[in-house]
């Protein structure tokens, strides 16, 4: 046997000692011979297993028994059982799934949107030449065929779980390794998607298990950071206790609710999820453990630094602009400010951007349907807020630019909107020596030709829009608990819309727009069947194919008459609304949601993704909802124009242009 792994070895070595050494040391080294076989014995017996090793382990045996239960569920589907025991069986495999979901889905997020658990929706491939139609799969396919009161075919349902089963068996050959900082990263990333995605519905869109899978995941969350216990106590031992708290009580609470439409969703937020989420940042950074950023350059747009899940900071702007972080400062903010309120960047000098984003109005212009150059006609669509439209993987209606700073370009070339060419209105900018020299301070590192640039113009309007940010409404403060006061008929509201009237499975929290959570990296779209004039004795579909006459890849029927799904923040600014602006008010558009949208309403919309069943909303129950709507008002600090345009020597007739151009 090795000499480091016989424990008789400190006691060979001190008797070897004592002979060689005066008696009157004996008792100096008898103390330090003690020490040196306690360290001996500690330093080379067996270690304990770390936690992140357990938890590594346990999730194994999680992916196992999902695997297992996705078998059960397939050989019921291939002997033909009856549909109950199915449906039980479905069950099972979900709380398989939710057990292994929160480490699961961190792991891996696009396997598992795109192959285990997305929306029941047709897709087209990414990054692929041609148009790829992907049917739906995963988990909500599946909740939707077994449980959506059709007809059930096992033949339409065996491929779907035999994909899934093929999925999980691959996964099984790929190893994810867990370390503690993933432990705690995955935990408050699961908050965020268990509040947004959970508990409203979207993952369960017809078996209404949300309940029961919220209440899965908190128990798997909350044994594995049981483990974690002891660490946490030596940081802080109260705050300790108060975690695990908070942790059982939310676990009992969701045991206490049978009901989908009472859920307290409010008391979930505010009571639990918020303070376990502000919690676990705490003990991550006291720890030392190291932190995401740390240890990857390639980060999502979800800011784990946040302490609130409506923190203002929770995302990262930045994520979403292709502006390099080295030139955005509060100079390039302030240029792009004028910029936006300068209509010299038009052909006839009198359009600005904010022509049509007033900010008055929440960045929109109050008209249905914005008014054209030399207010000859209107352009075709609603002119959509600006206030937190950074937040997005794609912009406009229809989805057609990639990037904030590509919307520009679009403007500055329609014929209804500035009618001029890049090339024209760079050359107007060079005319003025106060724009060079604002550019010039902006783009250090350009010559004062090259400073005025398409490329720099674009990036200083981005740098402005993007810092229309706005998240200090009265439902924020609320709910970061800066504010202790909330009217009931808003806290009414905001629990009819992120359960009962399923407005949150669109509009996600905390952003109410269609910037998917938890990582907030895609945009989507929704075909609702909105009619030209809702007004009219005889309803007719609105004609604007949207989406799918935008770009050529998604020429595609499931995307004909789908838009954007844009914000509910600063709703009560920017009537009148939808795509058209044909809805003249919040009720209106509440009353249009509550009939099931176009098809509710009686119009021919085959791929409306918009429920078409009644909501059965009460007038009551409308009105507290948009209370709840009206709540999240706020452009403090957003509305202020420029003083002056910059001057042009050659042009005094230019100087008398008004700021912000004609509306």
């Amino acid at each position: 046997m090795p000499i480091y792994g016989n424990r008789s070895f400190a006691r060979s070595f001190g008797s070897f000692c004592f002979k060689e050494i005066d008696k009157m040391k004996k008792f100096t080294v008898l103390v330090s011979l003690v020490l040196i076989s306690l360290i001996a014995v500690s330093a080379f017996a067996p270690a304990e297993k770390q936690n992140a090793t357990i938890v590594e382990e346990r999730q194994t045996e999680r992916l196992n028994q999902f695997l297992l239960h996705v078998q059960k569920l397939k050989n019921l589907v291939l002997t033909k059982a009856p549909l109950d025991k199915v449906k039980d069986q479905y069950f099972a495999v979900r709380i398989a799934f939710k057990q292994w979901e929160y480490l699961g889905e961190y792991a891996d997020p696009t396997v598992v949107k795109d192959k285990i658990n997305g929306a029941p929706l047709r897709k087209i491939e990414r990054n692929t030449f041609g148009i790829n139609i992907v049917e739906p799969k995963g988990l909500q396919a599946l909740d939707e065929m077994i449980f959506s009161g059709g007809t059930y075919v096992e033949s339409e349902v065996l491929p779907v779980v035999a994909e899934l089963q093929d999925v999980l068996t691959d996964l099984k050959n790929i190893r994810y390794p867990v370390y503690d900082r993933v432990v705690i990263e995955a935990s408050r990333t699961e908050l965020i998607r268990l509040f947004t995605l959970g508990i409203t519905g979207f993952d369960v869109p017809a078996s209404g298990h949300s309940i029961k899978d919220a209440e899965v995941v908190m128990q798997t969350m909350h044994s594995d950071l049981k483990l974690y216990r002891e660490t946490f106590s030596k940081i802080n031992k109260i705050q300790t206790q108060q975690l695990f708290a908070e942790l059982s009580a939310c676990i009992q609470y969701l045991k206490t609710q049978q009901n989908f439409d009472s859920l307290d969703r409010l008391k979930m937020l505010t009571e639990y999820l918020n303070p376990i989420f502000k919690k676990l940042h705490y003990f991550h950074k006291e720890s030392g453990i190291e932190m995401i950023q740390e240890v990857s350059n390639f980060l999502p747009p979800l800011n784990l630094n946040a302490d609130n899940i409506f923190a203002a900071n929770l995302l990262d702007e930045s994520k979403y602009i292709g502006l390099p972080n080295q030139l955005n400062s509060p100079q390039l903010v302030a240029l792009g400010k004028t910029l936006f309120y300068d209509p010299i960047l038009s052909s006839n000098n009198e359009r600005s951007c904010a022509s049509c984003h007033n900010p008055s109005k929440g960045f929109t212009d109050g008209n249905p349907k914005s008014l054209a150059m030399g207010f000859q006609g209107t352009l075709s669509r609603n002119a959509p807020t600006l206030i937190n439209c950074v937040y997005s993987e794609r912009f406009f209606h229809d989805l057609r630019a990639e990037a904030l700073e590509d919307q520009i370009e679009h403007v500055v070339l329609s014929e209804k909107e500035f009618n001029t060419t890049i090339f024209t209105m760079l050359d107007k900018l060079n005319e003025s020596k106060e724009y060079q020299q604002l550019f010039q301070q902006c783009f250090k590192n350009t010559s004062t030709e090259q400073a005025i640039s398409n490329q720099n113009v674009s990036f200083a309007i981005s740098a402005f829009v993007s810092s229309l940010r706005a998240f200090n409404s009265p439902f924020d403060k609320y709910v970061r608990s800066e504010s202790k006061v909330l009217n009931n008929d808003v806290k009414r509201g905001f629990n009819l819309f992120m359960g009962k009237a399923a407005c949150g499975t669109c509009h996600y929290a905390p952003l109410f727009s269609g910037t998917v959570p938890p990582r907030f990296e895609e945009s989507e779209s929704e075909v609702l069947g909105v009619p030209e004039n809702p007004y009219a004795a005889v309803l007719v579909l609105d004609a604007d194919m949207g989406r799918s006459a935008a770009r050529l890849k998604e020429q595609v029927g499931f995307f004909e008459h789908s838009f954007k799904t844009p914000t509910i923040r600063n709703i009560a600014l920017t009537a009148p609304y939808m795509h058209n602006g044909a809805y003249k008010s919040l009720e209106d558009v509440m009353d249009f949601y509550n009939h099931g949208g176009g098809m509710g309403i009686g119009l021919d919309v085959p791929t409306q993704t918009l429920p078409a069943d009644s909501l059965h909303l009460t007038k009551s129950e409308i009105k507290d909802i948009i209370s709840f709507m009206q709540s999240l008002t706020d452009s403090v600090g957003l509305t202020s124009m420029p003083t002056s345009l910059p001057k042009y020597d050659k042009h005094p007739e230019w100087n008398i242009r008004r700021i912000g151009g004609r509306y």
